[in-house]
């Protein structure tokens, strides 16, 4: 039985705006719709965010933070040529670029940026050598890489520990109109250190304490590499940005930084999304080029739990065949015998690592024989009963070759679940409920089943066994302690 594990994220942007395109990309397998908030308006947004709802309750929706992004200001040509090794002044009191200055967004200038530093804009492709403090608002620079500048380009100044903090006004104002608007999750931009995403978590809970929103850390600095493991400690999920972490760190490091990150959320049970140039080609061709194959093959046996479509899906000229590819990708990867075997060995691994402690090693042992009967008996799913979403997120990390059925109180739940690898969410209302029976929780399983199988299952055959973990009294977060093995032919 075969059901696609590794989840699939779509930015959306002027290529997938209409209602058309999206539907094509949740056909086309688009688990999380990304907003891009450094790009947009909120009446844009707020349509995206309808057309979503009205064709899916299956697709969460993330928001991606604008963050301490420095980006140069607009410019009255429309494009300026920098020759290599010309000088140019970078300023933070012009108003626009021409030849001879580069107006950047940035006031601490020259608080921050020191003689000899480097300054990459427009994700390196132009690079820049500081030789001089002019004044308290302007540097000497010598163009060391060359290229054409364009208006409104990102400006990156790697090993240099910026004075601005990660969580900007803007990105408090993302937050409430995300909040107010019925999006899943958050990704913040440039996190540094946990106490950014502490900062996040206690703005939400002070304004939006009925609600519970998925944070997702995005690693693209130096600094966020160094504290991986204390940040993915406070994040729900983990996200490798490859596009500034290619610029804030040596470009040639990043797949090892990749694998990295991945085994540092592995280890510590949360989902991670790789992100950036996966299908790049694929915004101006109609198929993706033999390394962007290898990447995405390479991204999900390092164990990724989803992958992410940026320019491909938002500007792109193809975006639901993007997705489409994608999907094909990772279907062919994971029927592999090289994603078995790694799942075999992820699990005896991973369910050793991490979190084993006092309160929750009854959850954990529940989990693990869960998962160790999938392996036993292969024609089967393993369903997790969960008000919070926990139980699922478990056994997900635990990487079972099976699909995982998520029964969840509702659909905020069931959308929080969907960056997890394997997970697929129902609703039972009822399992909200304390006293609700596990009589009536089978019969709903069973009811369900063959919807849930010709739905998202690929299998020959009508036979099948339902491994299902919950915890005694049903209803109580955190309470995972047993394990039920049905056969579904049987009344």
């Amino acid at each position: 039985m075969y059901f696609r594990k590794t989840k699939i994220v779509c930015t959306l942007g002027p290529a997938s705006s209409d209602k058309k395109t999206i539907k094509r990309l949740i056909e086309s397998g688009m688990n999380v719709a990304r907003l891009n908030f450094s790009h947009g308006d909120d009446d844009t947004f707020k349509k995206l965010i309808g057309i979503i709802r009205q064709l899916s309750d299956d697709v969460a929706i993330l928001v991606d933070l604008p963050g301490p992004k420095i980006r140069t200001k607009k410019q009255l040509q429309d494009k300026i040529i920098l020759k290599k090794n010309e000088d140019i002044i970078l300023s933070n009191i012009k108003e626009f670029s021409d030849e001879k200055n580069i107006a950047i967004d940035y006031k601490y200038l020259t608080k921050d940026i020191q003689k000899g530093n480097l300054v990459f804009i427009d994700d390196g492709k132009i690079k820049l050598k500081v030789t001089d403090v002019l004044s308290e608002n302007e540097l000497l620079c010598k163009i060391i890489k060359e290229g054409v500048l364009k208006t409104e380009k990102g400006v990156n100044f790697p090993n240099v520990k910026l004075s601005v903090p990660s969580v900007t006004g803007n990105d408090f104002k993302s937050l409430k109109f995300g909040a107010e608007n019925d999006v899943d999750m958050f990704a913040v931009s440039f996190v540094r250190k946990p106490d950014d995403i502490a900062e996040v978590k206690d703005f939400l809970e002070k304004n939006y304490s009925g609600k519970k929103f998925f944070i997702i850390s995005k690693i693209e600095k130096a600094e966020a590499v160094e504290n991986i493991y204390k940040i993915a400690e406070i994040s729900d999920g983990i996200m490798v940005a490859r596009g500034d972490l290619g610029v804030e760190t040596p470009i040639e490091t990043i797949a090892l930084k990749q694998k990295m990150i991945i085994a540092a959320a592995n280890n510590l049970k949360k989902p991670v999304i790789t992100a950036t140039q996966m299908l790049e080609s694929m915004v101006a061709n109609e198929s993706p080029t033999r390394a962007e194959v290898t990447d995405i093959t390479n991204a999900i046996l390092d164990g990724t739990d989803a992958v992410m479509l940026s320019e491909e899906t938002a500007i792109g000229q193809y975006p639901d065949l993007a997705a489409a590819y994608m999907e094909k990708i990772i279907e062919t990867t994971e029927e592999s015998y090289f994603f078995k075997n790694l799942r075999h060995n992820a699990y005896k691994t991973v369910s050793e690592t991490g979190i084993n402690t006092a309160d929750n090693i009854i959850s954990i042992a529940s989990a693990k024989m869960a998962v160790s009967s999938s392996f036993i008996i292969e024609d089967s799913f393993i369903a997790a009963i969960t008000r919070t979403g926990y139980t699922a997120s478990l056994i997900s990390s635990l990487r079972p070759l099976v699909p995982i059925v998520a029964v969840v109180p509702d659909l905020a739940v069931k959308r929080r679940l969907a960056l997890n690898s394997g997970v697929f969410s129902i609703v039972m209302e009822e399992i909200a409920e304390k006293n609700v029976k596990i009589e009536n929780i089978i019969k709903f399983i069973k009811d369900n089943y063959k919807k849930i199988r010709n739905k998202k299952f690929k299998s020959d055959n009508n036979s099948g066994y339902a491994i299902i973990t919950g915890g005694l009294p049903l209803g109580e977060p955190g309470s995972t302690d047993f394990v039920r093995i049905i056969d579904l032919r049987k009344d």
